[in-house]
């Protein structure tokens, strides 16, 4: 075995340890991961929800593959992410078939952006890996004229959609423009009149029956927010509006290119420049599917280094990967998730999360919305602002304590503090959690000793025990 499949094996095998290990990160890991979670609960498998409320944000098939590993291996990290795990490798395979198919030989480099899409548990991997798949199988009947490649082209096409909405054709119909270019005999092959027809149908079997679960609902938030107000504005303020945000919109995604892409972007650079029309159907290729995405994406309001991800595949055409830049690029992509690790380890939400839910009565947070927070204690965390909520605990972020101050100082004390960076925000942050006097815990959730009453707030039971928790079962239950 040479240098450069040493090197990505060994990044590969620290890849899915990070992806083991590391909490739930940032925003969308642990919400994705709480759909999933529900979707285990309720058996519903047509609806994503977050704390039964729908959650429009992406389309089906990513919850499906979670759901599917966490009945295989649990609801661990590893099970929500290794769906993503397997679509790097799918990723990097379809990569290196894609080259093989128009430059002759199989160019492959495993990349940073690859990489870090493969141990999140987002759709990122997913998308890029049937993207790249279809587009294959596009460029195979192209040249063949095979209705079966045509049907898997289509086919994939639609469970690309299915994986993360306008995304597979923003980057696939692109580069298969600049591939068929005017060869009216390539476009009959590649678009028989049944093709859009299948991509449609494998669509609406998920799309129809959710929509009419939820009155419409998905459709209208899915479509209107998360893609015509995210074009239209930044979404979560990622972005700029107006004119400001377009002119920046290309050199920020070149830079994303630059990084997800190392160390093969110069190498696209000169493809670009350099005399590559002797074969003027890869060029286009590469060319349209590279800027056409971009030019797009630049005049969409809400911008994100991963969307331009779908198109590294392409950096393969253009290159000619040496075995320093394959060596490179795994040993980049290693240090990123060694990175994303050590981050994700120094935050505060799985310990604090961890210890919510294994605590006797129920937590009260405010303004706490942390997902990661979240998800990790379930439904024993009620975000309220109400100090009547019938909570044992509160779990408060510092500098939110005077708000609460004429509450706690009589009726609380501290008994547990964590502290860790916010990575969603990049900032640090310290979590204080309280324990509610036995009087005040008597006074506000009467009941028999050691029965459960039921939840004002109707989403658990808070265990009432007439004289409290002894306080040696306490502390232990504070130190496990």
């Amino acid at each position: 075995m040479n240098a450069p499949r040493i090197a990505t094996v060994l990044a590969l095998a620290i890849l899915l340890a990070v992806a083991a290990w590391a909490p739930l990160v940032d925003r969308d890991e642990p919400r994705y991961a709480r759909a999933v979670r529900e979707m285990h609960q309720s058996g519903d498998l047509l609806v994503p929800k977050n704390f039964g409320q729908l959650r429009p944000d992406k389309p089906i098939l990513i919850y499906w593959l979670q759901w599917a590993a966490t009945t295989l291996v649990g609801e661990r990290e590893l099970g929500f992410r290794l769906p993503s795990f397997l679509a790097l490798l799918a990723w990097l395979w379809l990569a290196a078939q894609l080259a093989q198919e128009l430059c002759g030989e199989k160019r492959w480099a495993l990349l940073p952006g690859i990489a870090l899409a493969g141990v999140l548990a987002t759709p990122d991997a997913l998308v890029g890996a049937l993207t790249t798949a279809s587009l294959l199988a596009f460029v195979r009947v192209a040249k063949c004229r095979s209705p079966r490649w045509a049907f898997l082209a289509w086919l994939l096409f639609g469970l690309g959609v299915l994986a993360k909405g306008p995304v597979t054709p923003l980057f696939v119909l692109p580069a298969l423009a600049g591939y068929c270019g005017r060869g009216k005999e390539l476009w009959r092959a590649a678009v028989p009149w049944w093709g859009p027809l299948l991509s449609a149908a494998v669509v609406a079997a998920w799309f129809l029956p959710a929509n009419l679960a939820t009155d419409w609902d998905f459709a209208r938030l899915g479509l209107g927010k998360h893609v015509v107000q995210r074009a239209l504005s930044p979404l979560e303020s990622h972005g700029i509006r107006g004119p400001l945000g377009v002119l920046l919109g290309p050199p920020f995604y070149v830079a994303s290119l630059a990084v997800a892409g190392f160390p093969l972007l110069l190498s696209l650079v000169r493809f670009l420049r350099a005399d590559e029309k002797k074969d003027p159907q890869v060029w286009r290729t590469v060319v349209w599917g590279v800027l056409g995405p971009m030019a797009v994406l630049s005049v969409v309001a809400t911008k994100l280094p991963h969307y331009i991800l779908p198109a590294l595949p392409l950096l393969f055409v253009a290159s000619r990967p040496t075995r320093g830049q394959q060596v490179a690029g795994a040993i980049a992509s290693a240090v990123l998730a060694l990175g994303l690790l050590l981050l994700t380890l120094g935050t505060p939400y799985r310990p604090a999360g961890l210890l919510v839910r294994r605590l006797p009565q129920l937590t009260c947070a405010f303004p706490l919305q942390e997902p990661s927070l979240r998800f990790y204690a379930g439904e024993k965390l009620i975000v309220t602002p109400s100090t009547n909520g019938g909570c044992g605990f509160w779990l408060l972020r510092a500098g939110e304590e005077e708000k609460l101050e004429e509450f706690l100082a009589p009726n609380a004390q501290p008994i547990s503090t964590f502290s860790g960076w916010n990575l969603a925000k990049g900032r640090k942050e310290t979590l204080r959690l309280y324990q509610l006097k036995i009087g005040r815990r008597e006074k506000e959730n009467p009941g028999p000793g050691g029965s459960s009453a039921e939840s004002p707030t109707g989403r658990g039971f808070i265990l009432a025990a007439k004289n409290g928790l002894p306080s040696t079962r306490r502390t232990a239950i504070l130190a496990r």
